[in-house]
């Protein structure tokens, strides 16, 4: 069978919400794509959730290996020209791989595609665009080509999951898969690879719902820049960035924002000694006097209060 798309979503124990992802995409208004769950190892009723959609999509039972491996395993099942990933707890709009596969003809050199999403800002209790936080950096183009992508990437991950991402089956051969190493942030050491191959494209348009609630993965935010700092760490390291010298002061200076970043949230958690020691790690990641100063003011800031707590001068340590 040759289809244009082919969507891949990974589900883990997501009775609770798998079937409502699943109707989102039998509802495109493009109807030349194949379906592809991947349960990975479920506990609960995701089959049987699954069970009512018959032969309008096809299940692939595997025993539990993570996200990466069940994406990996939809990927190599697949047929379509198009890769669409979705995960099972997000919701598509109905014309989203319309308005994609128009964009993609209309630009046959780019090989990557991610729209916009909305998704719950917890701050304020209300849905926000996801781009809109990069509005105002001017390596983030929307809307147009972005012949550059993987220098934009080093700087954040603005594609930001995975459900809003189309990519040429061609891209992914020379990029790779997935790797199952990651717990988190996968996904943005994929898409690096992919930045490598050729250009990007980002639309402003909103056209999947992201959904927030407690068994996300990326609800543990102290892993998530984690996993983030180990990509960036491995990338530092890759051909990458041995064919482009250039780039490794960025990558350096993302991960020591990411080590302070992650140090500060483990003096929250009342973690001090592993807190110096991210800050200790972020030094010697870049030895610039502009470092040295925030180690020092970091370090002077934190024992500062650590010791008033000690004398019992002040509530227990907050941050």
């Amino acid at each position: 069978m040759s289809v244009t798309f082919s969507v891949v979503i990974p589900v883990y124990n997501g009775a609770a919400f798998i079937a409502d992802t699943v109707r989102t995409v039998l509802a495109q208004t493009c109807r030349d794509f194949e379906l592809i769950v991947v349960n990975d190892g479920s506990r609960d009723d995701t089959l049987g959730q699954l069970a009512q959609f018959g032969d309008a999509i096809r299940v692939i039972s595997i025993p539990n290996g993570g996200v990466s491996n069940a994406r990996n395993v939809g990927i190599a099942a697949s047929e379509g020209k198009l890769i669409a990933f979705l995960d099972a707890d997000d919701l598509w709009s109905p014309d989203k791989l319309a308005v994609q596969l128009a964009l993609l003809e209309r630009h046959p050199e780019v090989g990557f595609l991610a729209c916009n999403y909305t998704v719950i800002d917890h701050s304020i209790g209300g849905p926000v665009a996801h781009f809109a936080q990069f509005r105002g950096d001017p390596d983030i183009v929307f809307d147009t080509v972005i012949n550059d992508p993987l220098k934009a990437l080093v700087k954040a991950n603005f594609v930001g999951t995975c459900s809003n991402v189309v990519i040429r089956r061609e891209v992914l051969a020379r990029a790779g898969q997935f790797d199952p190493r990651y717990r988190q942030a996968e996904d943005y050491d994929l898409w690096l690879r992919c930045a490598d191959v050729g250009p990007f494209l980002l639309q402003s348009q909103v056209l999947v719902d992201k959904t927030s609630h407690e068994t996300n993965l990326t609800n543990n935010f102290v892993e998530t820049l984690q996993c983030h700092e180990r990509v960036l760490v491995a990338l530092l390291d890759s051909p990458l960035v041995g064919k482009r010298p250039a780039l490794a002061p960025a990558v350096r200076h993302e991960i020591v924002g990411l080590r302070y970043d992650i140090g500060h949230r483990m003096f929250n958690r009342g973690q001090s000694r592993t807190g110096f020691g991210y800050y200790w790690s972020a030094l010697q990641a870049e030895g610039s006097a502009a470092n040295l100063v925030s180690f020092v003011r970091h370090s002077i800031q934190k024992l500062g209060r650590l010791t008033l707590e000690a004398l019992h001068l002040r509530t227990p340590y907050r941050g």
